[in-house]
């Protein structure tokens, strides 16, 4: 019996053995195979570009970012609201780069905060959209205002034609000769409830802008910080990646955006609050489970594609789970 309990040890043991023998060789050949693969994009791509590949290679996959692919782009113009002109674009301002140095820690920062924009759906409401808004709010106060008054003699002639030169403010020229002085009293006094009808939507409306980008950005740094701590970087690179933009020349926030203070205050908060060691265990955990991402550098060297973790078709996709 002895014996056998013996035998049963000894061949336990050497399983377990072969096992994590097993285990240690794919990890030794999956590293292997990752360490190659960056040594060849090092190899093909310009030094800024090989940075920001392994940054977004890395935040995608320690973050679960990779079901989608990721565009860098170099600009010249630093775009407070870049992150919403195309779908996953991260727009990377020279002027960052220059001021950055070698901390690839603040630069994850920043990239991980367009990144967050793209996750979190965040909206930009640009200069056409606004004007479109605010053409919607004086539809809605002329309706709201001349709605009630429609069913006078002195809008009946002239129609809808006064209606809409009145709100282009040109009311004089057209109704001259064609309504009696208290008609026109009337219009005019339609014409200043709408403009002050406008007026009050509009400021609400440039309030609401303002409020949700705040909040917005907020969101952002959250989101930022957390993703970038959990592929591995540095906890202190949100904070030194709001000195570098505090000053670098050209960037500059307007007033939808919160102060470079404030929002060092809000990620020193975020800090205080969540674990580092469980975010950067539960990073490096979805790491090992996934391969390097692949990549299309363009012809002009001005932008890189980094593919989704299903290459850059669903033929690649294919290939990925039965082979080619």
């Amino acid at each position: 019996m002895s014996r056998l309990k013996t035998k049963f040890s000894v061949s336990l043991t050497c399983l377990c053995l072969l096992l994590f023998s097993t285990a240690v060789t794919t990890k030794v050949e999956a590293a292997t195979e990752t360490k190659s693969v960056f040594q060849k994009a090092r190899r093909q791509l310009p030094p800024d570009f090989y940075a920001l590949y392994r940054i977004v290679d890395r935040i995608a996959r320690a973050n679960e970012y990779d079901t989608r692919p990721w565009q860098i782009v170099r600009v010249g113009q630093y775009d407070t609201q870049g992150f919403g002109k195309n779908p996953n674009t991260i727009a990377i301002f020279n002027g960052i780069l220059e001021e950055l140095g070698s901390d690839a820690s603040a630069l994850a920062c920043m990239i991980s905060h367009q990144m967050a924009h793209h996750r979190q759906r965040h909206q930009v409401v640009n200069a056409i959209e606004k004007a479109e808004l605010i053409a919607q709010i004086r539809e809605e106060a002329e309706k709201e205002v001349l709605g009630r008054k429609r069913k006078t003699s002195a809008f009946a002639a002239v129609g809808d034609f006064v209606v809409r030169r009145m709100i282009g403010g040109t009311i004089g020229a057209v109704v001259g000769g064609v309504l009696d002085s208290k008609s026109y009293t009337r219009i005019r006094k339609a014409q200043r409830q709408i403009d002050v009808i406008v007026e009050k939507k509009t400021a609400q409306l440039a309030e609401n802008i303002k409020q949700q980008s705040r909040k917005d950005e907020f969101e952002a740094d959250k989101v930022a910080y957390l993703a970038s701590v959990k592929a591995g970087f540095d906890k202190e690179g949100c904070l030194r990646a709001m000195s570098i933009l505090n000053r670098t020349p050209g960037v500059k926030f307007d007033d939808n955006h919160p102060t470079v203070n404030e929002r060092i205050t809000a990620i020193k908060a975020v800090m205080k609050k969540f674990q580092n060691q469980s975010l950067v265990e539960e990073g490096k955990q979805k790491l090992f489970q996934t391969q390097p991402l692949t990549y299309n550098f363009s012809a002009n060297q001005t932008n890189l594609l980094i593919n989704s973790r299903h290459g850059t078709s669903v033929g690649d996709d294919i290939d990925r789970m039965f082979g080619g």
